[in-house]
């Protein structure tokens, strides 16, 4: 039954799992090493398991490859060498060693997909005038409420003489709702046109 490895400083573990000094400082300061109480030393076996448990699983097969090219096995995604489990850096992961807090690699994959999801479906959805640019809807819907207002504010004014002429109610609402139903006509046509992406 092989002993459990001591506590190390952070370049003995570097060596230990076969990789980069800085990258293993790297994984330090991303909370993936566990650390003694007085935080200068790495517990080997558990800062294994946090590296395994952290780790993207996309490099799995890179780990495999190293290992088996040493001659060794691979274990929760990781190489190893004697006498404890180590994990396989794998390349990209030493050329760009990871920052922040530990990761989820599932769920910003997941994220990252999802959101260029939504940019493909909204430049597609933009192309056929599905969907419009805020700044072009805002141009129009304020150029058709100009529109409307004046139409209606201009209904005393252009009505007022042929209204006092006449005193049948119902060429009254007849004429009212004319004038009432051009105001709404032109607003609509020219929301008509903005869907159409004739504006």
């Amino acid at each position: 039954m092989n002993a459990t490895p001591a506590p190390m400083s952070v370049p003995d573990f570097s060596a230990h799992i076969g990789c980069k000094r800085n990258y293993a400082y790297e994984l330090k300061k991303a909370g993936r090493l566990v650390m003694s109480e007085d935080g200068k030393k790495v517990m080997v076996a558990e800062s294994i398991a946090r590296i395994a448990a952290t780790r993207d699983p996309a490099h799995q097969g890179v780990a495999e490859r190293h290992a088996e090219q040493r001659g060794e096995t691979a274990q929760t995604g990781h190489a190893v060498t004697a006498p404890a489990p180590a994990p396989e850096v794998a390349a990209d992961e030493r050329d760009e060693p990871p920052r922040g807090g530990l990761y989820d690699f599932q769920g910003s994959k997941a994220k990252r997909e999802h959101f260029a999801a939504l940019e493909a479906e909204a430049s597609y959805r933009q192309k056929i005038r599905e969907l419009l640019e805020a700044s072009e809807v805002r141009a129009v819907l304020a150029e058709v409420i100009t529109v409307l207002r004046t139409s209606i504010e201009g209904i005393p004014y252009n009505l007022a003489p042929v209204l006092a002429a006449t005193n049948d109610e119902a060429q009254i609402k007849s004429i009212l709702g004319a004038e009432v139903e051009h105001a709404l006509k032109t607003a609509s046509d020219s929301l008509a046109k903005l869907g159409r992406g004739e504006l």
